[in-house]
């Protein structure tokens, strides 16, 4: 007699089938993994591996990107080479013996690198993170690979100016300040209990400890307002989530955090004054006379180059403002500004703010992508918080990074250096991967949102 007895069939589902997109986005992201690992160790790896990312991470979106293609960051991509085209155009037009032979393209879509990073990400929270710790780790060796080890952290310590052989100091101390904010973000979900929460604490505390003191070593005075800019917010947010608490652990809290901050600054204060105080000293003149709106030329002074720089970009700026001089502006205004000191064209090749730079080089419509595209970021990442797609921690990071970025790009040309270029691709690419998942999922409903699944 046969058995009608209906059996479950309990093999697991089919694997999915391999796909060209499947294996760009594999290869990609193994890229986008060693991109992020070695981009500050190696000098030959980030001439190698960049192009490999945004072969992958460009053309992957291009070919499979979908209804993504149609996004805000594609259109971001697009303006920018629009923008340098139109600039470069123009100026050959209006001063043909200053314009450059060709285009360089890249001085505005390196700015969109994120999309590259966005898509290989795949919307997932712990990619986005691990490739952030791969970061961090990569810069906390870099004294070691490149820098003098050590010898370097003493040096610093006992109040030399160190850049752990990076591009200079002010780069030292964008990059550390950068991974010090992701690291407190983070800090509620670090501390939850749990397992390991004994080493998770540990690692937390000695990374703040670390990247906190190389913040001070740097002796980069514009990253220590953005920092303590960023912190304000921190701060904010924290008093929020205290008020939130049940009562009864309220008072608990409030006290051990004071305690805590009270022991950090003490600690602080004590061992790294030395070097805050020499640094804050070491211009006082010059700082005094920008009070009285005298600037003085002294070519030993950072605020000096910097105040008597942009003071010869602005008849340039307000010559052309809506498309600026092309991508050698900058250039120009330091060749053919008559007022410079004589030192200066050997003392700088450009003039030390993302904003000034980019208003003589593309004028209005360049510093509009620029601001476009944090701006969106925030706006979406907003509503991707709102929505369950992006967790406390990453939105918060992202609030601190844009005031930290916005701050220290005043005073330091960060958005047109390739360690500038790199942090922005990173923090801002795992912040868009997330909004694209929210999209996607507007278009196919998925119960998993904040999950990676």
């Amino acid at each position: 007699m046969p058995n009608n007895i209906m059996t479950i069939n309990t093999a697991p589902p089919p694997a999915p089938p391999v796909t060209r997109e499947r294996l760009i986005r594999l290869a990609g992201l193994l890229i986008l993994a060693a991109f992020s690992a070695t981009y500050l160790l190696s000098e030959d790896a980030a001439r190698y591996l960049k192009p490999l990312l945004l072969l992958m991470g460009w053309g992957g979106f291009c070919l499979f990107g979908g209804t993504l293609r149609r996004s805000a960051p594609a259109l971001f991509l697009i303006s920018a080479l629009v923008i340098v085209l139109a600039s470069w155009g123009l100026s050959w037009l209006d001063h043909p013996q200053w314009a450059e032979s060709s285009p360089k393209v890249h001085r505005l879509t390196n700015w969109c690198v994120f999309i590259a990073v966005a898509w290989l990400l795949r919307g997932k929270s712990s990619w986005t993170l691990a490739v952030w710790s791969l970061a961090g780790l990569a810069l906390l060796v870099t004294p070691w690979v490149r820098g003098d080890g050590i010898q370097e952290w003493l040096n610093g310590l006992n109040g030399a100016r160190v850049d752990f052989g990076l591009n200079n100091a002010q780069h030292t101390g964008m990059l550390t300040g950068t991974v010090f904010l992701g690291i407190l973000a983070y800090t509620r979900k670090i501390l939850t209990p749990g397992r390991w929460q004994w080493a998770r604490t540990l690692g937390w505390v000695a990374a703040l400890v670390v990247f906190g003191t190389a913040v001070v070593i740097s002796q980069t005075r514009a990253v220590w307002i953005g920092v303590f800019a960023a912190l304000c917010l921190y701060f904010i947010g924290f008093l929020v989530w205290i008020c939130r608490m049940p009562p009864q652990y309220k008072a608990r809290m409030l006290l051990a955090t004071l305690s805590g901050l009270i022991c950090l600054t003490a600690l602080a204060v004590y061992t790294l004054e030395p070097v805050i105080e020499k640094r804050l000293q070491a211009e006082h003149e010059i700082i005094e006379g920008l009070a009285s709106l005298k600037l003085k030329d002294d070519e030993f002074s950072s605020i000096s180059y910097r105040t008597n720089s942009w003071k010869a970009a602005i008849p340039w700026i307000l010559d052309r403002p809506l498309i600026g001089w092309g991508g050698n502006g900058r250039g120009l205004v330091l060749e053919h500004s008559p007022n410079l000191p004589d030192w200066f064209m050997a003392k700088t090749g450009h003039l030390h703010s993302t904003y000034v730079d980019t208003l003589v080089n593309f004028g209005l419509l360049g510093l509009a992508l620029f601001l476009g595209i944090l701006g969106w970021t925030l706006v979406r990442a907003w509503q991707a918080w709102r929505q369950d797609y992006m967790s406390s921690e990453m939105f918060l990071f992202l609030l601190a990074f844009s005031i930290y970025w916005l701050t220290i790009n005043l005073t330091e040309s960060y958005m047109y250096y390739s360690t500038g270029q790199y942090a922005f691709a990173l923090v801002i690419g795992g912040m868009v991967t997330r909004i694209w998942r929210m999209q996607a999922d507007r278009k196919w409903p998925s119960t998993n949102r904040t999950t990676d699944a």
